[in-house]
């Protein structure tokens, strides 16, 4: 199945989380951190990243609970409708 047939283009979805990733503000950064904290989590800002890039990825292998736990703590500083479409420039 090539990339634009599939439901969720894993490439593309995973290269523009980490691109968004490295443009967070400290103020988006601390939402994140505060999230991870606020829901129980025991894991660093890099294993939340690692974990929420994996659920990206095999978004369609896993249950939407699964997903949602994972991406959870990225939701509000990186929403997901703004993976699916590449980023203009200005």
């Amino acid at each position: 199945m090539s990339e634009a047939e599939a439901p969720n283009p894993v490439n593309a979805m995973v290269a523009r989380f980490v691109d968004r990733l490295a443009t967070l503000s400290t103020d988006e950064w601390e939402s994140i951190q505060h999230r991870i904290a606020a829901g129980g989590f025991e894991q660093t800002m890099l294993e939340a990243s690692r974990n929420a890039a994996v659920a990206l990825a095999v978004r369609d292998l896993i249950s939407i609970e699964q997903f949602d736990h994972l991406y959870r703590p990225f939701l509000v500083a990186i929403p997901l409708h703004t993976l699916h479409e590449p980023t203009t420039l200005d």
